[in-house]
């Protein structure tokens, strides 16, 4: 791999990262100033929508739609041509979300009465109402953020799309904390939320288009967009967004099935899965995001050895963080989950129900960011129906896995079943992408065994920590400082152990 992509992933998994920790601080915002009730109600229903769309979009939808078919134009007919899908592309969706924005601004109340009928006859339902109004906009702006993203990736540049999300946090932290408590502009708390996502989105196209603009990218509208490849583009985007709706489908069904247990088995797993995004944002993520323009590239070019190199360096990449994270986590769940949120009514018992769900997660952490990688490859490759069909398949055995477990396990046989169906679907996909040439050499197994057999014994040097039992009594310096220990040391000694073995380079 290529020390350019080497630098592109560690900026992105930075800025990935910084972004998480301020989606923390909004939360921790949010319910300083807004509290748990009903404004924090109406704003979590009015924003629903839109965010649903920008998990569609933002993370994924439209860059693996028009990148794979942006890379075959670039390639075969010529940057300029490259250049008219972007334009026909870009008044597609500014035509089409334009549309929708002015749809949603009429059907609000409806939209609002269907999210949440228990706000009907309410207060609370004009609240959520107007709050819907204004951040319906939203979908429009993250939309056309989306596709400058897609494009910027295209060309090789990927710090700008990475810290749009960071921009978005900082005006949902700052437009509120400015605006409402240090100088009332608002009269009303949640209005300053709303308004701090509309600029958030406005911030984030405007720090894409500098980069554009400076790369001489001609972004235009056109009174014609019947580009031949737009259809192309729309076909993988529409079985792209099934694809997302079947994940979105499949948390839907989780929680679901945790609110048949006891009270507290929904929040478990929710705090876990946060803990869990971490590593996946960090690594899989941004290894990911910055390797389908190559692999999208090499397919281009008919140059399957190339994709499957690439894939390879990419699934090292990912591994050789998610392995040693997973048995990091195994071991340090209740130490992570006492320092960082035992206080209040988080008891020690909701510490334990807590860290048993991320223990469960954690056994699937680096097949989710294995199958990551092999889902780019995939679409790189135009076959977005090979992992709508696979997600459908992980979603049957997510939901029949957690209805076995769950009388046993709890709310943990509902994580186990997760990272028993990733799992799956990673074997699944890499199936399908060998029958068609592309298989991962025999080198990356002997890593991948070295990896883990230097993670076992990082794991058995951890175990040493628990024994003072640091984290009884939750936040405290020493608990904190014992805590970064015990992390600096065990990831010292894993890649030590690395070194030794041979693997001088995490990737190529």
């Amino acid at each position: 791999m290529k020390r350019s992509a080497r630098r592109n992933i560690i900026a992105v998994g930075g800025l990935t990262g910084i972004s998480r920790i301020l989606g923390f601080v909004r939360d921790m915002v949010m319910a300083w100033i807004l509290g748990a009730g009903v404004l924090t109600d109406a704003f979590i229903v009015a924003f629903r929508i839109p965010n649903l769309l920008r998990r569609f979009m933002a993370e994924g939808t439209v860059s693996v739609a028009f990148i794979p078919v942006f890379s075959e134009a670039k390639e075969k007919e010529g940057i300029a041509k490259a250049f008219e899908l972007t334009r026909d592309m870009l008044t597609f969706m500014f035509y089409a979300l334009t549309a929708v924005v002015i749809i949603g601004e009429i059907i609000a109340p409806a939209m609002v009465g269907a999210l949440a009928p228990g706000f009907l006859g309410d207060p609370v339902f004009d609240v959520a109402v107007r709050l819907t109004r204004i951040m319906f906009p939203f979908i429009l702006l993250i939309g056309i953020a989306a596709l400058l993203m897609g494009i910027l990736n295209s060309l090789g540049h990927f710090t700008a799309p990475a810290g749009a999300p960071v921009l978005l946090n900082v005006f949902m932290i700052g437009v509120p904390v400015a605006g409402y408590v240090m100088y009332p502009i608002f009269d009303r708390p949640e209005d300053a939320f709303a308004w701090g996502v509309i600029l958030g989105g406005i911030a984030q196209i405007i720090l894409q288009m500098i980069p554009l603009r400076i790369m001489k990218v001609p972004l235009r509208f056109t009174a014609h967009f019947y580009h031949p490849r737009l259809r192309q583009v729309l076909k993988l985007m529409g079985v792209a967004a099934i694809g997302a709706s079947v994940y979105q489908l499949n948390v839907f069904i989780g929680t679901l099935l945790a609110s048949l247990l006891p009270t507290g088995s929904v929040s478990y797993l929710y705090y876990a899965s946060r803990i869990l995004e971490l590593p996946l944002g960090l690594f899989a993520f941004s290894v990911s995001n910055v390797m389908l323009p190559a692999l999208s590239t090499a397919f281009a070019r008919s140059d399957r050895e190339k994709v499957a190199s690439l894939t390879g360096d990419s699934m090292i990449a990912v591994l050789i963080f998610t392995i040693p994270a997973t048995i990091g986590m195994l071991v340090l769940a209740e130490p992570i989950f006492a320092v960082l949120f035992m206080r209040g009514k988080f008891a020690m018992a909701d510490v334990h129900a807590s860290a048993f769900a991320l223990q469960m997660y954690a056994l699937g952490l680096s097949a989710v960011g294995a199958s990551r990688i092999l889902t780019q490859t995939l679409y790189a490759m135009q076959q977005p129906k090979e992992v709508v069909k696979t997600a459908w398949i992980s979603l049957i055995i997510n939901a029949l896995c957690s209805v076995a477990l769950m009388p046993f396990m709890g709310h943990g046989g509902i994580a186990l079943a997760s990272s028993i169906s990733i799992a799956v679907q990673m074997v699944i996909m890499y199936r399908i992408i060998s029958r068609q040439g592309i298989t991962l050499p025999r080198e990356i197994w002997i890593k991948t065994a070295r990896m883990i057999g230097a993670s076992l014994v990082m794991g058995g040097v951890l175990l040493l920590f628990l024994h003072t039992k640091f984290w009884m009594n939750g936040l405290s310096i020493v608990s904190v400082s014992i805590l970064l220990c015990a992390v600096a040391v065990g990831g010292g000694l894993y890649f030590a152990m690395l070194w030794f073995m041979g693997m001088r380079y995490s990737i190529r």
